[in-house]
């Protein structure tokens, strides 16, 4: 977020957003009672993580290790006077892994936290909020699917109706993009995850889920790697 003076004082996410979604559908005590379009009619600016966390100085290795830090994903450039000049994000991290060799297993996130297809909407936010997750995948019909925090936010701003909140996650569920648990390398994983929207990976073994590689595990494996410098 940007001031009067283009001056960066603050920064908008998603697990922002959805905070702020839950809590004040909590406070409610009842769907029924939630006025939907006043939540969504909020203004932003009371909802950004202020004062930012923040580069002076441009080095992709110190942003990488700030993300790993504050757990966060996104670390903006700015000059000396607090005005922006760009921003690293865990994708800028992921490219510098695409000739990387090393087995993905090794940075992978295990053991995996799993949902259920028929949970509501909001239950799966809170879940996700709680755990401090942006995705959770599930099983249905024997296959794999995976839902951001992302997608359910952008489902209740198409859908501005208390039933949203109500719908079985499924609905706005993908199917999850797997890679081999033994032969899987980093590289292999870097680039799905750069190109998909849910920027995560399942890690199977004949079949089943073994572990989750996330842009957040690209960030580790940049800086376990030797790879910051």
């Amino acid at each position: 977020m940007i001031n009067s003076e283009d001056l960066l004082v603050g920064v908008l996410s998603a697990k922002d957003i959805g905070r702020y979604v839950v809590e004040a559908f909590e406070d409610t005590g009842s769907l029924e009672q939630a006025d939907m379009m006043a939540v969504l009619n909020t203004p932003v600016s009371g909802l950004a993580s202020k004062p930012p966390i923040v580069l002076k100085k441009d080095s992709l290795c110190k942003a990488a290790e700030i993300m790993i830090a504050k757990n966060i994903g996104f670390v903006p450039l700015v000059d000396n006077d607090g005005r922006l000049l760009h921003a690293y994000t865990e994708l800028d991290v992921g490219l510098e892994l695409l000739d990387l060799e090393t087995p993905a297993r090794n940075y992978a996130s295990t053991p995996v936290v799993t949902g259920e297809p028929d949970e509501p909407v909001i239950e799966a936010l809170g879940f996700m909020l709680e755990q401090g997750f942006r995705r959770i995948p599930f099983t249905m019909e024997s296959d794999y699917y995976i839902v951001t925090m992302s997608s359910l936010l952008r489902a209740i701003v198409k859908k501005p109706r208390a039933e949203t909140l109500l719908e079985p996650v499924k609905a706005y569920a993908v199917p999850a993009a797997t890679l081999d648990y033994n032969d899987a390398l980093i590289s292999d994983a870097a680039e799905i995850i750069i190109s998909i929207n849910e920027r995560a990976v399942l890690l199977l073994d004949n079949n089943a889920l073994r572990a989750i590689l996330t842009e957040r595990d690209l960030v580790r494996a940049y800086i376990s790697e030797g790879l910051c410098r």
